[in-house]
C-alpha cells in the first residue's frame, strides 16, 4: 500500500482532522498544538476551513511503503475498558471490557476524543438496558459496546453508507439503517449520539422521539463553547464528561 502524508497547520487543524475521519480512510494521524499530520491512501480532500497551511510531505518522509498499521496500539479508555484493532494483541493482564474494532473508513475506531468521551459516558451510565440505539454510528463502536455488554436489541443509523456497512459487519444481527434517527424502526431505552454540535441540534427532535426514557440518553461531540446550547434543549442533564476538547452529556431516565 502506498501512503501519502499531509501536514495541516492552523487554528482549525483539529477540526480538519475531525472532518477527514468522516470523509476518508485516515491511515494515521499525528496531532500537535495547532498542527496535524495525516496519512492517506489518496489525495487530501478540499478542506472547508479558513487559515490552513497544507503541504504534502515527500514520499520518503511519509514512509510511503508502509502498511499504515505499524503504530496502531490498544487504547485504554478507562482502567476496565479497552479498544483495539484485531491486529493488535490484548495487553497482558487486562481483564476488563474489550472492544475489537478494525480501523478503517468509518469514523469512530476509538482514537478520537469525542468517541472516548462517548464511551466513558456510556460506560458510566450502563445499567443493562433491554434495547439500545446509536445515532451516527460511524464504525459501530458504541453499538459494539452494547453488544459486548449483552444487550440483544440494538439498532443504529448513519447518513454515510460506508459507516452503515461497517457497523453491520461489526455487529451481525443489529438493525443498522441509512439515514437519521427517524429511519430506525423502534424506540430504544438507551440512546447515544456522537455527533458535531450542529448535527446534534438538527437530529435532536428525532433522537428524543426514538428515546423511551427508560435508560440514559448520551450526547457527545460538542466542544466547550457548544455544550450549554445543546444542554438547554434536554429535559435534564445528570453529568458532563470531558475528554480532550469534547464533552458528553448524560440525561438520566425519567423517574
Amino acid at each position: 500500500m502506498t501512503l501519502r502524508a499531509f501536514r495541516i497547520v492552523g487554528a482549525a487543524a483539529a477540526d480538519a482532522l475531525e472532518a477527514l475521519h468522516a470523509l476518508v480512510d485516515v491511515r494515521g494521524a499525528l496531532e500537535e498544538a495547532g498542527a496535524v499530520t495525516v496519512w492517506l491512501d489518496q489525495a487530501l480532500p478540499e478542506m472547508p476551513f479558513d487559515g490552513l497551511a497544507i503541504h504534502e510531505l515527500p514520499p520518503a518522509a511519509a514512509n510511503a511503503t508502509s502498511t499504515g498499521l505499524e503504530h496502531d496500539r490498544a487504547i485504554l479508555v478507562a482502567k476496565d475498558l479497552l479498544v483495539r484493532p484485531p491486529w493488535v494483541e490484548r495487553p497482558i493482564g487486562f481483564g476488563g471490557i474489550e472492544l475489537v474494532v478494525p480501523r478503517g473508513m468509518a469514523f469512530g475506531s476509538g482514537e478520537h476524543d469525542s468517541t472516548q468521551a462517548a464511551l466513558l459516558a456510556l460506560h458510566a451510565a450502563w445499567k443493562a438496558p433491554t434495547s439500545f440505539a446509536d445515532v451516527g454510528t460511524g464504525s459501530g463502536i458504541l453499538a459494539l459496546y452494547a453488544h459486548v455488554r449483552g444487550c440483544r436489541r440494538i439498532e443504529a443509523c448513519d447518513v454515510e453508507e460506508p459507516a452503515v456497512l461497517a457497523a453491520r459487519e461489526l455487529i451481525p444481527g443489529s438493525e443498522v439503517t441509512l439515514g437519521g434517527p427517524e429511519t430506525m424502526p423502534w424506540r430504544a431505552d438507551f440512546v447515544i449520539a456522537n455527533l458535531t454540535a450542529a448535527e446534534q441540534h438538527a437530529a435532536l427532535p428525532g433522537i428524543l422521539d426514538r428515546w423511551s426514557q427508560k435508560a440514559a440518553l448520551v450526547l457527545s461531540g460538542m466542544r466547550a463553547h457548544e455544550v450549554d446550547a445543546v444542554a438547554s434543549r434536554l429535559p435534564r442533564v445528570a453529568s458532563r464528561l470531558t475528554r480532550g476538547a469534547f464533552t458528553a452529556l448524560t440525561t438520566p431516565p425519567s423517574a
